[in-house]
């Protein structure tokens, strides 16, 4: 069962953290933290999938971010065993439809069946993936551009969308400022009451996650393991 889905499903806050740098340690030591959730940052960190193997052993739950929406790379995503993926940049209704359709086995989608030879169904020691795997994968979509932000409502209307996540830093590049101005902020609050609205829980990669928990936010980014490990070095120096 994918807990995370359920925390969701019954209206939870939930805290993670992306996890940018390599290695199954980092992964065991940000699962073992307490965070709700990790986020193996396949897009601006290394997509390298025997690394990604290794650290889903180390931590099941975490959810993975893939560098763009293609069918193949959610689908390698899912079979090395992820439960839950995270597809940035998507910004329309057809655009979210494809993401989801890409984690679906058919005829609800298009995933190829070829788990019973990954580690997703343990090697065909776990004959019964195929069947619960289109009811139990989450699909969590970004929202990170103003194209996203006219389309929220019809975005978060798709089936099989779990979550749509707000990216305050792309949308300010989009806007054509950074992520301190007052009318980004303004933009996020106004987005995230509409996706909760919806009934979709909203997502933010949140510098200060206390106001976004208290503007609504249900699945909050509370950092990165980069940064925490190079600030709290900085720190010793």
């Amino acid at each position: 069962m994918n807990t995370l889905k359920s925390k969701l499903a019954a209206g939870a806050i939930t805290r993670g953290i992306w996890q940018n740098l390599p290695g199954p340690e980092l992964a065991e030591l940000a699962a073992a933290a307490g965070f709700d959730w990790i986020c193996i940052d396949g897009e601006h960190g290394a997509w390298d999938v025997a690394d990604i193997r290794a650290r889903l052993i180390a931590a099941p739950d975490a959810v993975v971010r893939v560098p763009t929406n293609d069918d193949w790379l959610l689908k390698q995503a899912l079979d090395l065993g992820t439960k839950t993926v995270l597809v940035p940049m998507v910004d329309t209704v057809d655009q979210a439809t494809q993401a989801v359709a890409a984690c679906r086995y058919p005829p609800q989608g298009v995933r190829g069946m070829g788990a019973f030879v990954a580690r997703a169904a343990m090697y065909s020691l776990d004959p019964e993936y195929i069947t619960r795997a289109n009811a139990d994968v989450s699909v969590w979509v970004q929202a990170e551009s103003r194209t996203a932000l006219e389309n929220l409502e019809d975005i978060c209307a798709v089936p099989g969308v779990d979550c749509v996540f707000l990216g305050p830093a792309d949308l300010a590049a989009d806007m054509g400022t950074d992520a301190a101005d007052p009318v980004v902020h303004a933009a996020l609050e106004d987005a995230i009451a509409r996706i909760a609205a919806t009934g979709t829980p909203p997502g933010i990669f949140a510098a200060d996650p206390d106001r976004w928990i208290a503007a609504g936010a249900r699945v909050v980014c509370m950092g990165s393991d980069a940064m925490v490990l190079a600030q709290g070095l900085r720190a010793l120096t």
